[in-house]
């Protein structure tokens, strides 16, 4: 028997119970059950209100999660869920879906699966969603040649500053991907949430400033699993994270008005020198399917299809 509510805020124990199925789902699939937005508002809240479903059972264990954002007037709601690996295959995913659509009335739903995992996809046909976007991973190592990186002498790089440079970050971001809702809406709590972060680090993330000292470009690169450590073998298996850290070209951008100069090239060779140089084997990164440029461009570079997220929406 279980039982599916809707909470406006969770306590400290529901989000770490929450977080605790995370890691026992990701470990089971393959992929992470969440986006990096979702986690980051379970661990240290944002400033998108959210609301949440729990489904728990008779000892009030909570054992599937659903996550619902409301906030954007544009593409509509969207949520993502996970139920624990033990308790699945009775009807617990079903019932937050549900419940979900209820809260939203006759607006359609957005629906994310991260690592599109087989038993995902079943359950989206199953609930009458369609395959609307599709996000690919692409990896390379870090141990092929690198092309140096070489910008026109009329462009220089300067290293971010948290303390200065945030509101910079946000325009030229927004200018950059106006056409994907999910990351021009990042506001300064979204920036400020990932600088608090323990990956986080300044050397990492560079501006590209054109001769009029304008931001016109940037590059932010990430580093997976060089926070998560044993001090003895606890028998915790570990997937993408902890033990084989992973650098990744984290968010990418250059200014429409200034395409076709090969910018967007050498930014993404000045991620990939830094994140060799940072000692890494191995960086990734994630492009929109229908971003073909960008997918020929990162091929060029030596990265290869990895694995694949997918946005789902039912209109019933």
């Amino acid at each position: 028997m279980f039982n599916v509510s809707v909470l406006k805020q969770l306590t400290e124990q529901q989000v770490n119970e929450i977080l605790e199925i995370v890691i026992e789902a990701s470990e089971i699939d393959g992929a992470r059950p969440f986006s990096e937005h979702v986690e980051l508002h379970l661990r240290s809240g944002g400033d998108r209100p959210v609301i949440h479903v729990i489904a728990q059972n008779q000892n009030q264990k909570i054992v599937g999660y659903g996550h619902l954002d409301t906030t954007d007037l544009v593409e509509g709601p969207s949520g993502e869920l996970v139920v624990h690996p033990e308790f699945r295959l009775k009807g617990i995913a079903t019932q937050i879906i549900l419940e979900m659509k209820n809260l939203i009335k006759e607006k359609p739903l957005r629906l994310w699966s991260h690592g599109d995992i087989p038993h995902a996809q079943e359950f989206a046909k199953k609930l009458g969603f369609n395959s609307v976007r599709n996000v690919i991973q692409m990896r390379r190592s870090l141990f092929s040649p690198i092309e140096p990186f070489n910008f026109p002498s009329n462009y220089k790089l300067k290293q971010f500053d948290p303390n200065t440079d945030i509101d910079k970050f946000l325009l030229i971001n927004k200018i950059c991907f106006v056409d994907l809702p999910d990351q021009s809406s990042w506001s300064r709590k979204d920036v400020e949430l990932r600088i608090s972060e323990s990956w986080f680090s300044a050397k990492g993330f560079i501006l590209l400033l054109n001769e009029k000292e304008e931001v016109v470009g940037f590059c932010w690169t990430k580093v997976h699993g060089q926070d998560h450590f044993h001090s003895e073998d606890d028998g915790h298996q570990h997937l993408d994270h902890g033990h084989d850290p992973i650098g990744e070209i984290y968010v990418l951008g250059v200014n429409p008005q200034e395409h076709r100069k090969g910018l967007g090239k050498a930014l993404t060779l000045w991620g990939l020198n830094h994140l060799r140089r940072s000692g890494l084997d191995s960086a990734m990164l994630y492009v929109d399917s229908n971003n073909h440029k960008a997918i020929k461009l990162y091929e060029e570079l030596g990265f290869g299809f990895w694995g694949l997220d997918r946005l789902y929406r039912s209109f019933t």
